[in-house]
């Protein structure tokens, strides 16, 4: 044999002798694989999910093309909420060819989790391509586009998904909820360009305005001074002083400023811009919503009893009957007599558009507890319209007027879909709870009044009965500073013996000759008896029924000073008192409440506010505040109205107690007029 003969062979020798042990080793490790596969899902079993991974894993890199291992490795790793474990092995299922579309959902919703929003949407993508008519991963990269804000590509592949399937009800109903959440934000939008636009054309009544509060101040600093010249050593005079000063000095700054800097023209032009970029944002609106309305449309016609198309439909129509009644409510007198009735019409008429399409909603979900509170509280509100006779109007388009936001609108439900893992809706504005708007009559102006007084009142340290823990003190403290920062000149009077109680309601009264607004807040324990309601000081020392009105002090005889002894638009008296009977219990939370109070007309505006109902008490509490007053300062802010702070107060309180505590509110009003803080 010549040479390369024999080195052929000898080639051909060495290669079956080194294949030998290479199919050995091949075999060994299949074996291997098994029995680590069976002690991982032995361990799985066992919910030992940490051994599990361990075998598996090791098992794994035994078989570099075996997608099992890697799968139920990541799966055990999210038993253990071990993230970092999973994504590794759920990458190297996708890399070795795994086509399961529950591991790349669940893969891309890692990514989404960490803001990778491209490596999610190209894992969805690999996925689509396997999966071409999966729902899911469709679904989920629209919820992706929408949480990284890509809403414009969202639109573009839900338009794409109709297109290539015409009656894809689902991608319908997803792309109105889309315009729903842009009409929101511009809504937004139109609400600030609205404020912005009134500030640039307000600055000459701003002026005035300024100036009015100034006389008041000075008049104040006058009766102020007076009162010192006679109790010199008076400390609570000399702070009140003090703080009067300082709104003086504040305001004729103020003053200053605007007749030095005389911008007229420049804030004539700046109203004109921000009025043009209104008018834009108005426009944008308009078409937003009705892209809304278009897509839910061509859902209703594919399928009249889709659930989330009949809901968000009635949604739609009835949050525009919220803002149309604002509409109303915002009219002056004469606007109403002009024009109102028939915008309240139109208001019942939208409220009755909603019907039809929520009883559809319920007769795919019967159960569905959302829909039933809403369909309840549509009820009540066209009942209050029947009630009042108001002819309803069907618009015989969308109504009016849409520029201003609602007050509580129901928020749209979200498209519902099953994907394997929990996917965000394909929405982005939060729920909210049901308005229940009330239907107006002859509805007020809403105005803010410079001049505004406060007597604040906090009793805890009772002498002779059980301390009320300093609550009421706290109570009385955080209202007074509350008040403060809304424009009030406050005096504030804590833990009052009857003298001092009276004194100052005897001083407070003299302040209010030149008030625009008067507030009364008392929070300390407070009885009924003989019909008749009582703040009670901290020496009261009640040992007989007829001590109390001796050393009570009569709520009726209160609110008859203050009608006395101010011209005042607005009275206010807020008491948080727990109302219980020392009689039986000088605890706070005792077993009778206030009676209804008598006489509460005048000239002005009064309001009434009670911490719970007649003949019931407060709930206890045990944080630095108590519940009512813990509510009331959520809601007691710059920009809002009286009217509304009580009512959410009120909302809040009996949410809070779960029903247990129900706020009252007692007005009287003599002027269509609100108070603006």
């Amino acid at each position: 044999m010549d040479k390369k003969t024999i080195a052929t062979l000898l080639w051909l020798f060495i290669s079956v002798f080194e294949c030998i042990p290479a199919a050995q080793a091949q075999k060994n490790d299949a074996k291997r694989y098994k029995d680590l596969m069976d002690l991982g899902v032995a361990a799985y079993q066992k919910k030992n999910f940490t051994a599990a991974i361990l075998h598996m894993s090791e098992a794994g890199s035994l078989m570099p093309n075996d997608t099992i291992a890697p799968l139920y490795t990541g799966i055990a790793a999210q038993q253990l909420k071990d993230e970092p474990t999973a994504i590794t092995q759920f990458e190297k299922y996708v890399a070795r060819g795994g086509r399961d579309a529950a591991v790349f959902y669940t893969l891309s919703s890692f990514y989404k989790a960490d803001q990778n929003y491209e490596k999610a949407l190209s894992t969805l993508e690999k996925a689509i391509a396997i999966h071409p008519t999966n729902r899911d991963l469709a679904n989920e990269r629209i919820n992706i586009f929408l949480t990284a804000n890509r809403i414009d590509e969202a639109i573009d592949n839900l338009k794409k998904a109709v297109e290539r399937n015409p009656n894809d009800v689902q991608s319908l109903v997803n792309l109105s909820i889309i315009y729903t959440n842009r009409a929101t934000k511009t809504d937004e939008e139109v609400d600030k360009l609205e404020i912005e636009t009134k500030k640039e054309s307000d600055l000459g009544k701003q002026l005035a305005d300024t100036k009015k509060t100034l006389d008041v101040y000075l008049t104040e600093q006058k009766r102020l001074n007076a009162l010192l010249r006679k109790q010199p050593q008076n400390a609570e005079l000399k702070r009140q002083l003090g703080t009067v000063k300082q709104r003086i000095t504040d305001n004729q700054a103020t003053i200053a400023q605007l007749e030095a800097n005389d911008q007229s023209a420049m804030h004539a032009s700046a109203a004109l811009e921000s009025g043009r970029r209104l008018e834009e944002a108005r426009q944008k609106y308009a078409r937003e919503k009705e892209l809304e309305k278009y897509y839910l449309t061509r859902a209703l016609a594919l399928d009249p009893g889709n659930y989330d198309a009949n809901f968000n439909m009635g949604v739609r129509y009835f949050n525009q009957a919220v803002k149309l009644k604002k509409v109303v409510d915002g009219m002056s007198s004469a606007e109403y007599s002009q024009y109102g009735k028939k915008v309240e019409g139109q208001v019942c008429g939208t409220f009755k558009k909603v019907v039809p399409y929520f009883e559809r909603a319920r007769q795919t979900k019967s159960t569905e507890a959302d829909l039933n509170e809403h369909l309840t509280n549509l009820e009540n509100i066209l009942k209050q319209f029947q009630d009042k006779n108001v002819i309803c109007i069907t618009p015989t388009d969308d109504a009016p007027f849409l520029t201003t936001t609602p007050a509580s609108p129901v928020a749209q439900r979200p498209a519902e879909s099953k994907p394997t893992t929990d996917p965000k809706p394909v929405r982005d504005n939060p729920t909210t709870t049901a308005a229940t708007p009330q239907p107006a009559a002859q509805q007020p102006v809403v105005m803010a009044f410079p001049r505004r007084f406060a007597l604040v009142v906090g009793n805890s340290a009772y002498q002779n009965g059980s301390s009320l823990e300093g609550i009421p003190v706290n109570d009385a403290t955080d209202i007074a500073d509350r008040l403060r920062a809304l424009g009030f000149l406050v005096t504030l009077v804590t833990n009052s013996t009857k003298s001092a109680l009276e004194t100052s309601i005897g001083q407070f009264n003299q302040q209010l000759k030149n008030a625009d607004v008067a507030l009364f807040f008392y929070a300390g324990h407070g009885i009924e008896f003989d019909n008749h309601n009582y703040l009670i000081p901290v020496d009261a020392k009640l040992t007989d029924p007829d001590d109390v009105d001796l050393q009570g002090v009569d709520v009726q005889k209160l609110i008859d000073r203050m009608r006395r002894n101010t011209q005042a638009a607005f009275n206010v008296i807020i008491m948080d008192a727990c109302r219980d009977n020392p009689f039986k219990s000088f605890n706070r939370g005792g077993s009778r409440g206030f009676k209804p109070v008598g006489d509460l007309s005048g000239e002005g505006n009064m309001y009434l506010a009670m911490a719970t109902g007649w003949g019931n008490v407060a709930e206890n509490s045990s944080g630095r505040n108590g519940v009512y007053t813990r509510s009331l300062l959520n809601h007691l802010r710059s920009g809002e109205v009286l009217d509304d702070v009580l009512l959410r107060t009120q909302i809040e309180v009996k949410r809070q107690t779960k029903n247990r505590q129900n706020p009252q509110v007692v007005t009287e009003m003599a002027q269509e007029i609100k108070l603006k803080f």
